[in-house]
């Protein structure tokens, strides 16, 4: 684990900044955000949220899956082939909603590996990404029900995305500033 945080800790976007200068620094193409989820559920829709945040601030940078044109089970094989194609060999950050102990709600996770989207409502996806980045939005004990997934309030939602979109376009505009000095 690079970093676990609840996303109302005051120094939790600092902290993805740091993680994403050490993780990126070594880059020679800034990595490609892939934001997974759905618009059409309140808790699963953190990944487009994520995506569609950074588009607005940050449109040179390569994001797949915004509120308007979601990854999501239907469609992820294809977009992920897709994004293989055009971008082999590039770094991958995988972001999406997920469920954990009633005491994580709230927390904002990065690791090193893989994401597997789904998995909370067993469903058998892909996996993908060279970096996950999970915002936890609900509890493990409701994880089956869809109706959980609609039931959680968009308010912790939003924020956690703003902290993960905040600190994206801080390390971005790191990165400008460290090539105009070069």
């Amino acid at each position: 684990m690079i970093l676990k945080k609840l996303y109302s800790d005051a120094d939790v976007k600092q902290e993805l900044v740091q993680a994403f200068v050490e993780l990126f620094s070594h880059l020679e193409d800034a990595p490609i955000f892939i934001c997974i989820g759905s618009d059409r559920h309140i808790l699963d829709c953190f990944g487009p949220l994520v995506g569609t945040m950074i588009k607005e601030v940050a449109p040179h940078l390569e994001v797949y899956g915004t509120l308007e044109d979601p990854i999501h089970a239907r469609n992820l094989v294809t977009k992920i082939a897709l994004i293989k194609r055009q971008h082999p060999g590039r770094l991958e950050i995988a972001i999406d909603a997920s469920v954990g102990m009633e005491a994580d709600i709230g927390a904002i996770k990065l690791r090193r590996g893989l994401l597997v989207p789904g998995k909370a409502l067993a469903k058998r996806l892909p996996a993908i990404g060279n970096l996950s980045l999970v915002g936890i939005v609900g509890s493990r004990l409701d994880h089956r029900s869809m109706r959980a997934i609609n039931a959680g309030s968009l308010s912790h939602v939003y924020a956690m995305a703003r902290v993960v979109c905040d600190a994206v376009y801080e390390w971005d505009g790191l990165g400008k500033n460290n090539n105009q000095l070069l």
